[in-house]
C-alpha cells in the first residue's frame, strides 16, 4: 500500500523547459502584480506620509507598505535571473507571493477572507511541480501562522475568538492548508502523467519531431530531431528554426522562412509533406530527409507547427549501393552471356567440325562403291555386257545414295522432314543392292579377316513398304558398316526380313564384339562414338531419324562378347494410304534447239550428253551474261540454265529471257530444289526445277513438262 501511495506522488522537476518557463514568466509576472497592488494600497487605506528613517518601520506610514511592495517585488525581480537554476527561480517567486498574502493579510487587519489568499497562491505555485519550493511556501505558512499568529494574534486575526485560541484557529488553517496542498498535488500528478505519456512517446519515436510557434521559435524538440540535427535539446528551446535548421532548394540554395515548405502551414493551416529534401544543419553538413509539417490548433486558434523527418541517408546508401549491384549484375550478366556465346560459337564449331567428319563418313561410304565399280570398269573393259551393265546400275545406285545423303543431313541439321515419303520401296531389291554395294567393305575388312554376309531368303515374301528408297538403302548401309567395325576378327553378318502382323520386321545380326548396357543405352545419341578419333558417332543417329521418319521403331539387342542386333519394324504398305501408281518414263520429246548455261564444264558436259542421247541439238555458255548473248543472238525452243552462278545468276537469266521471249520455256537446275518445292520458291519466268544431281528421267520429264504449254515451232 505504502509503494502504491508512494506511486501517486509526484516526482516534480519533470516538466518541460517551454512549459516551464511560461508558467514561470506567469508567477513572475503575478508577484509583480501583487508588489504594486501592495504599493497602491497605502493612499486607499489613508496611511499618512512621512519621509524620515522611522517611516519605514511605522505601520501607518505609507513610506513602510510602499517598502514592503519592494521586498514583494525584489523577490520577483531576483526569480527573474535565469544562472541560478530553475529551483531557486521557483523558490524566489513562492517567497514572493507568500510574503504578498502575508502583507495583504497584516493590512487588512486580518480579515478572513484574506488567510485565503495563501490557499489561492499555494495551488498557483503548484503550477511549477518543483517539491523545494512548493513545500517551502507550505513552510512559510506554517511559521505565519503557527508562529506570528500564536505570539502576535493581533496582527493575524482580527477577531476575539481567534484572539483567545489562536491555536486552535491555526489548526484549522493548517487543515486548509492541508487541502489545498492535496488538492494541487493530485492536479500535479495527473498533470505530470500526462506530460510524461508525451515525453516518453516523443523519446521513443525513431524520427525527429520539434515543434515551432507561431514565432517561428523552438518550443519542444525530441532526442532523436536533436541527435540528428547535431544540437543540444535545451538550449535548442526558445531559438528560431533558423538558428537550428536550414532548408535547401533543389539547387543547394537556401530558402527563407517565407519560402520553406516547413512553414506553409503557418499560412493555409494545411499539412504538407515532401521526400527527398535538404536539410543543413548548423556545422554544415547536408543530410536528406522526409518530413511532415503539420498545423497545431487550439481552440480554432493557431498556435505553431508540429515538423516530424526523417533522415533518410541510409535509404540513400541502399539505393545507391542496390544500384551498384544492379550495375555488376548486369555486367555480370554480360560477361556471362558473352563467355556463353563464345562456349556456344565453340560447340557449334566443334558440332560443325563432327557433322563434316559424319558427312566425309557417310559420303565416302556412298563414293565407296562408285569408285570401285568405275575402275573395275576402266581396268577391264572385256567384262560381259550383263557385268558392265550391273556395274553400271550399281555406280548409278551409289550416286543418287550420295546425293540423298547430303539432303538428309541437311534435313537432320535444319530439323524438317521436307521431302515427302510416297514411294513404295521393295525391301528385299533395297537389301540385294545394299549387299551389293557394301561387298568392297566386308570382304576387304581391314585385319585380313573374313566377313561372312547371309541374307535370309524369305525376304522375296516381304511386302513393299511405304518410304524414301535411298533413305532405307543408307540406314542398311550403316547398320551394315557398324557390323563390320564390331568385328574385327572377322564374323557373320546376318540380315532378315520378314512380313509380321501387317509390319515388316527388319533385322540386321552381327557376332562381334556386342555393347554394354551403357553403350547401349546412348548408342543412338548424335555424335556418341566408342571409335576414338576414327568414329563421328552419326552413322546410328542417322539410322534412328531415318526409322522416325517412316513411321518405324528400332529395337537394339546386344551383350558384351554376343554381338549386337539392331531390329527395325517398319509399317507395311497395306497400313498406309494408297498412292497412285508410278508414272512409266516418259518417251523421247521432239527434238529440241537447246541452250545451257552452267559454270560448271563436268555438269555441262553431263547434260549435253543427256540431252544429245534425246536427239536435241545444245549450245553451251559457262555464265549468265554468255547465255543472254548467246540466246539474243540465236533461235532456242527451250533454256536450261544453272541457279547459282558468278555475276549473274539463273534467277536474272530467266527473268530476262521471259521478258524478251515470254513463249520460251526455262528449266531450272539447282542443289535445292527440293527446299525451294517446300518453300514455294519459284523464280519468275522459270517454267519447273530440276534437282542437282540430273538425271536422266528427271530431265526428260521436265522438258516434257515445260514443252506441252507451248506450240510446236514452225520450220
Amino acid at each position: 500500500m505504502m509503494k502504491r501511495l508512494w506511486s501517486q506522488v509526484p516526482s516534480g522537476g519533470s516538466l518541460p523547459e517551454s512549459v516551464w518557463r511560461s508558467r514561470h514568466r506567469f508567477l513572475a509576472g503575478l508577484t509583480f502584480f501583487h508588489a504594486v497592488a501592495i504599493a497602491l494600497a497605502a493612499p486607499f487605506l489613508g496611511k499618512h506620509w512621512e519621509l524620515s528613517l522611522w517611516a519605514f518601520f511605522d505601520d501607518d506610514s505609507m513610506l513602510h507598505i510602499v517598502g514592503e511592495g519592494l521586498v514583494v517585488a525584489s523577490f520577483g525581480a531576483f526569480a527573474c535571473w535565469r544562472r541560478v537554476g530553475r529551483t531557486v527561480q521557483a523558490t524566489l517567486v513562492g517567497f514572493g507571493l507568500m510574503s504578498s498574502s502575508a502583507i495583504l493579510v497584516h493590512l487588512s487587519g486580518g480579515y478572513i477572507e484574506f488567510h485565503f489568499h495563501f490557499f489561492v497562491m499555494l495551488a498557483f505555485l503548484a503550477l511549477c511541480q518543483d517539491w523545494i519550493p512548493y513545500l517551502l511556501a507550505v513552510a512559510f505558512v506554517a511559521v505565519h501562522h503557527g508562529v506570528v499568529g500564536v505570539l502576535w494574534p493581533q496582527s493575524v486575526y482580527n477577531h476575539e475568538a481567534a484572539i483567545n485560541a489562536p491555536w486552535t484557529w491555526a489548526g484549522i488553517h493548517a487543515l486548509f492548508v492541508l487541502w489545498s496542498c492535496v488538492g494541487s498535488v493530485i492536479a500535479w500528478r495527473f498533470n505530470e502523467r500526462a506530460y510524461a505519456q508525451t515525453a516518453l512517446i516523443l523519446e521513443a519515436a525513431g524520427e525527429g519531431i520539434f515543434g515551432i510557434d507561431t514565432e517561428r521559435r523552438i518550443v519542444f524538440i525530441n532526442p532523436a530531431a536533436a541527435a540528428i540535427l547535431g544540437i543540444d535539446a535545451r538550449a535548442a528551446i526558445g531559438k528560431r528554426i533558423a538558428q537550428i535548421v536550414h532548408h535547401l532548394a533543389a539547387d543547394g540554395t537556401r530558402l527563407l522562412d517565407e519560402d520553406s515548405p516547413i512553414l506553409a502551414p503557418l499560412k493555409d493551416r494545411k499539412a504538407h509533406q515532401a521526400s527527398d529534401q535538404i536539410f543543413a544543419r548548423v556545422d554544415g553538413a547536408y543530410l536528406p530527409v522526409d518530413y511532415v509539417s503539420t498545423p497545431m490548433i487550439e481552440r480554432d486558434q493557431l498556435t505553431g507547427v508540429v515538423v516530424s523527418f526523417k533522415d533518410i541517408t541510409a535509404r540513400h546508401h541502399s539505393e545507391a549501393a542496390l544500384q551498384q549491384s544492379h550495375r555488376m549484375l548486369e555486367e555480370t550478366l554480360v560477361q556471362l552471356k558473352a563467355t556463353q556465346q563464345q562456349m556456344l560459337q565453340q560447340e557449334r564449331l566443334r558440332a560443325m567440325g563432327q557433322m563434316a567428319s559424319g558427312i566425309a563418313h557417310d559420303f565416302n561410304n556412298s563414293l565407296s562403291p562408285i569408285v570401285g565399280f568405275a575402275e573395275l570398269l576402266m581396268r577391264t573393259p572385256d567384262l560381259p555386257r550383263e557385268t558392265t551393265q550391273a556395274y553400271a546400275e550399281l555406280i548409278t545406285i551409289a550416286a543418287l545414295d550420295a546425293a540423298s545423303v547430303i539432303k538428309r543431313l541437311r534435313e537432320l541439321y535444319r530439323e524438317r522432314n521436307e521431302t515427302a515419303l510416297d514411294g513404295a520401296v521393295d525391301l528385299g531389291r533395297c537389301i540385294d543392292e545394299v549387299v551389293a554395294l557394301t561387298q568392297p567393305r566386308w570382304k576387304n575388312q581391314a585385319l585380313g579377316q573374313g566377313i561372312a554376309i547371309r541374307v535370309d531368303t524369305r525376304v522375296a515374301k516381304v511386302p513393299l513398304v511405304t518410304g524414301d528408297a535411298p533413305a532405307i538403302r543408307e540406314m542398311l548401309a550403316n547398320l551394315i558398316f557398324n557390323a563390320v567395325d564390331a568385328m574385327p576378327e572377322g564374323g557373320t553378318i546376318t540380315v532378315r526380313a520378314r512380313a509380321e502382323n501387317h509390319d515388316v520386321l527388319l533385322e540386321v545380326a552381327d557376332t562381334g564384339t556386342g555393347m554394354t548396357e551403357d553403350v547401349r543405352q546412348r548408342c543412338l545419341e548424335p555424335f556418341f562414338s566408342t571409335k576414338g578419333k576414327h568414329g563421328t558417332g552419326l552413322g546410328l543417329s542417322l539410322v534412328h531419324r531415318t526409322i522416325e521418319r517412316h513411321g518405324g521403331t528400332l529395337t537394339i539387342a546386344s551383350e558384351p562378347g554376343r554381338g549386337s542386333a539392331f531390329a527395325v519394324r517398319l509399317p507395311g504398305r497395306d497400313k498406309v494410304a494408297t498412292f497412285s501408281t508410278p508414272v512409266e518414263s516418259p518417251a523421247p520429246t521432239r527434238p529440241l534447239r537447246v541452250l545451257l548455261v552452267d559454270d560448271d564444264p563436268l555438269v555441262r558436259k553431263s547434260v549435253v550428253a543427256q540431252l544429245e542421247t534425246q536427239g536435241h541439238t545444245v549450245e553451251t555458255a559457262a555464265n549468265g551474261r554468255e547465255g543472254l548473248e548467246r540466246f539474243a543472238a540465236g533461235r532456242f525452243d527451250l533454256v536450261v540454265t544453272d541457279r547459282a552462278m558468278p555475276e549473274m545468276g539463273g534467277d536474272q537469266v530467266a527473268a530476262q529471257v521471259a521478258r524478251s521471249r515470254p513463249a520460251t520455256p526455262v528449266i531450272m537446275l539447282t542443289g535445292f530444289g527440293d527446299l525451294m518445292d517446300a518453300k514455294g520458291d519459284h523464280p519468275p519466268g522459270v517454267g519447273t526445277i530440276v534437282s542437282k544431281p540430273v538425271t536422266l528421267d528427271a530431265l526428260t520429264r521436265a522438258i516434257r513438262e515445260v514443252t506441252a504449254k507451248v506450240p510446236a515451232p514452225l520450220r
